[in-house]
């Protein structure tokens, strides 16, 4: 019996969609291919088992290999269809079963009568939904034909509300769980939205609510344009799914970035001069989900509305001379209303006050209308006037988020539609340019209404801030992105036009180009610089120059950090700004630290040995403690505590003498248990006594009993009888294999950094490089090896990138600059030799 290898339809495939053929070609070929060798190896199988009727056994066709959607390694999903369970029945399918296995095929069975199809459907909704494109290959024809009379109408039909409404929480649950956004920078082309499972949910729908299973038949439901588009979008998805299935010689439904070019290779897409080829296959990639997205929104409203009707008054009830409501959906009662730029914005704005939802009559007009929108009637005080009040609104995100779908969007903010589809690889960026902006403004949104204790005090700051100016500045934050020169630069320089476009009064302007101009100071200076040096506080109000800036900066920074992906803003980074906010707030408030009511002597005098910045960094509280632990050093010169939070978090509190390389050695002890720093807080007094503070991410994780007095066992011994470091994996060990780094330094350009102006007392050194284990332990050493002294340092480790600072001074003075060109070259040479390893 001949065999036809997974590995052999991918070849075939590949070279009929690099010859040009449509994508439902080629799936339906690999079909025809598959069905014959079923074929083959059904009667094979039965020439000795001639005992049993012919109409009693017949092989089916089930989910997407019924839809003659066969991918390279797609499973193939068979029924065998049985009138009866006798012992011959079951005899015969036995052994075409293992017929079919000795094939070395990816077969996925299962042996049923059809009352037992009818009784699993009704209990799987998987199982059903697999049984809706059953397709006969072989055996009983007879047999299959009943099956569609009387079982099939059962599945399709029975409890179909129930149904329905089972098929809609699916396709809800499904978009949440593979990323609920058109835009993402890694799409699922099978589960995500707008991708091939919707394109089967769209047939289970039609199937049931208008009993259409034909595709031409989709005409009868939806525009021309709308099917025109569709059928193209199926074939576009097709082709992908072929493309991943061959590059990655398995079944993958991800279009990561570093297999994105290959597919675009596949695909005979090239580089234009604007775009490189991977890049002209996500623009097209989102145009198509985009299309089938339509479809599927339309097709869900009709089945909702046939099923799940709300009680609503019959005929049309008025909102203006030109907007109705009808069905709880906004309609108009002649189409040619939506002539007029003014009144295509005014129809947003009711959409937005009215919170009622675009009938399908409207978004179609919409969309053909779109070019009536250009540079001279933008002007038009009535539709800025609507666009402003738009932003006013309750309803700002969905608003805008329909005006980009429908394209009017990028005709009211032309410098907008410059980042439509825009994929711009960052480091953790998940959406592209456009979505992360409409995002941002959904998250700040959400606080006006949020139950969320630990979000509360954002929604108290909103209050204060001026809606439409925050949301404008937003929205506009990074339309610099996918020019040559730096973003920030690029959007404050754009704005200025649009600003006098809208006719925005002079101290909404100065607001709004300040935060387009400022809004990465606070994320940058929150996680690469020391939050608690009195430097940074004071360059941070330096930037904002009064509280209202600091307010609507806040706020801002936590839409746009919120919208990088779903995890990003975590519990650290809140603490992080929130601090920053207030320290800085205080500052500007003119606020002291109450150290002068201090009348302990012992107390006072260990403050005055510290340096100034430790008095700002810290509480009353934290410095009493502190105190009291430097009370226990012993003759041994050193004191360890180590504070278990809550949040499974630590904090170690290490007190000692100074010495060479103390910070490197408090990092041998902790890298070789693999514990996860943070933060860092170096603080040296004049008389030499230390107090370094080391935060733990993954405490709780790795601790075990008897730990904490390992660990301070090892600081004793490294730390005062200066013995050997425990061995630690930073040298020889990687922690991501070869393919996993090599996403990492696609997403971004490593580098390091070194600035010698921005303070006056400290060298900063900034690196951002993929995370391993043991990779702070080696900077640190290297800093060492050149007797530099790590005075502080932030440790920043997010999504596989490693972005810390130190603040460094070589024999109190900052770094000289042959120092700095001779660290460079030790820190660089010693990289390469851990990438040889």
């Amino acid at each position: 019996m001949r065999k036809v290898t997974c590995e052999d339809m991918c070849i075939k495939a590949e070279s009929l969609i690099i010859s040009g053929m449509d994508g439902r070609s080629v799936v339906c070929g690999l079909t025809r291919t598959i069905d014959t060798l079923l074929t083959e190896a059904y009667w094979s199988a039965r020439k000795d088992l001639n005992q049993l009727p012919q109409d009693n056994l017949a092989l089916v066709a089930l989910g997407g290999y019924g839809c003659r959607e066969l991918f390279p390694f797609s499973d193939i999903d068979i029924l065998l269809l049985a009138r009866n369970k006798s012992s011959i029945t079951k005899e015969t399918a036995e052994s075409v079963l293992y017929s079919l296995w000795d094939l070395g095929l990816n077969i996925s069975h299962s042996f049923r009568t059809m009352d037992e199809c009818v009784e699993d459907a009704m209990s799987d909704m998987k199982t059903r939904t697999s049984l809706l494109p059953s397709r006969f290959i072989t055996g009983s024809q007879g047999l299959f034909q009943e099956f569609k009379r009387e079982a099939y109408q059962k599945i399709l039909y029975r409890g179909k509300k129930k149904f329905v409404g089972d098929i809609l929480r699916e396709i809800e649950k499904r978009h949440k769980l593979y990323g609920d956004s058109l835009y993402l920078l890694e799409p699922n082309v099978k589960e995500g939205r707008g991708g091939l499972r919707d394109i089967h949910s769209i047939s289970w729908l039609m199937r049931i609510v208008s009993k259409i299973s034909d595709l031409e038949d989709y005409r009868k439901v939806i525009s021309a344009q709308d099917y025109r588009d569709f059928i193209k979008a199926c074939d576009f998805l097709v082709k992908t799914r072929i493309s991943l299935h061959c590059i990655s010689g398995r079944k993958n439904d991800v279009l990561s970035l570093d297999i994105q070019e290959r597919v675009s290779k596949i695909l005979r897409l090239k580089d234009t001069k604007k775009f490189f080829c991977a890049e002209v296959l996500m623009r097209l990639y989102y145009k198509k989900v985009k299309n089938i997205t339509d479809v599927l929104t339309h097709v869900i409203d009709l089945s909702a509305s046939s099923f799940f009707r709300l009680p609503v008054s019959f005929g049309f009830k008025k909102i203006t001379n030109d907007f109705y409501l009808s069905r709880n959906e906004l309609v108009v009662k002649d189409k040619s209303v939506l002539d007029s730029p003014d009144k295509i914005l005014e129809a947003f704005y009711i959409y937005a006050s009215t919170e009622k939802r675009f009938s399908y009559q409207i978004k179609d007009i919409l969309r053909s209308k779109s070019l009536l929108i250009h540079k001279k009637t933008t002007t038009s005080s009535k539709t800025n006037q609507f666009f402003l009040d738009i932003l006013r609104s309750n309803r700002v995100y969905e608003t805008l988020h329909e005006m980009h779908e429908t394209g009017i969007l990028d005709r009211v903010l032309p410098e907008f539609g410059r980042i439509r589809h825009l994929v711009v690889y960052e480091p953790s960026h998940r959406y592209t340019v456009d979505e992360h902006s409409l995002i941002a403004i959904r998250n700040l949104e959400e606080l006006k209404f949020t139950k969320h204790i630990k979000l509360q005090y954002l929604s108290d700051i909103l209050k204060t801030v001026k809606q439409e100016v925050l949301f404008l500045a937003v929205l506009l934050h990074d339309i610099g992105k996918g020019l040559s020169i730096p973003h920030v630069e690029a959007g404050y320089r754009i704005i200025k036009g649009i600003l006098e476009r809208f006719n925005i009064a002079a101290d909404d302007r100065k607001r709004i180009e300040f935060l387009v101009k400022e809004h990465v100071v606070l994320s940058t200076l929150a996680l690469t610089r020391d939050t608690e040096a009195q430097e940074t506080i004071a360059q941070v109000a330096d930037v904002v120059d009064n509280e209202e800036n600091l307010n609507a900066l806040y706020l801002m920074t936590y839409a746009d950090m919120t919208a990088v992906n779903p995890h990003f803003w975590t519990e650290w980074k809140a603490y992080l700004f929130l601090d920053l906010y207030r320290k800085t707030r205080d500052h500007l408030r003119g606020m002291v630290a109450p150290h002068a009511q201090i009348t302990d002597a012992a107390l006072q005098s260990f403050i005055e040995d510290m340096p100034a910045r430790y008095l700002i960094s810290n509480t009353l509280e934290d410095i009493k403690m502190d105190f009291q632990i430097a009370q226990e050093l012993t003759q041994e010169r050193l004191a360890v505590s180590i504070k278990e939070k809550t949040d499974g978090t630590a904090e170690f509190i290490i007190i000692t003498t100074d010495r060479i390389g103390l910070f490197s050695k408090i990092l041998s002890v902790l890298s070789v248990r693999e514990l996860n720093i943070c933060r860092a807080r170096l603080y040296t007094g004049e008389s030499g006594l230390v107090v370094d503070k080391v935060f733990i991410s993954n405490w709780k994780e790795m601790c075990w009993e008897g730990m904490e007095k390992q660990i301070i066992e090892d600081l004793t011994r490294v730390i005062v009888l200066n013995a050997g470091s425990p061995p630690t994996p930073g040298r020889n060990i990687v922690s991501k294999d070869h393919a996993q780094q090599s996403m990492v330094y696609k997403r971004f350009e490593p580098f390091i950094e070194i600035d010698n102006e921005s303070s006056k007392e400290y060298t900063l050194f900034e690196l951002l490089l993929p995370d391993r284990i043991g990779l702070l332990f080696d900077i640190s050493r290297q800093l060492n090896l050149h007797e530099i002294d790590i005075i502080s340092a932030i440790i920043n480790t997010e999504d596989a990138i490693a972005q810390d600072v130190f603040y460094l001074q070589y024999h109190g003075a900052k770094l000289t600059g042959n120092l700095i060109v001779k660290l460079l070259a030790s820190i660089y040479e010693a990289e390469m030799q851990t990438e040889k390893v």
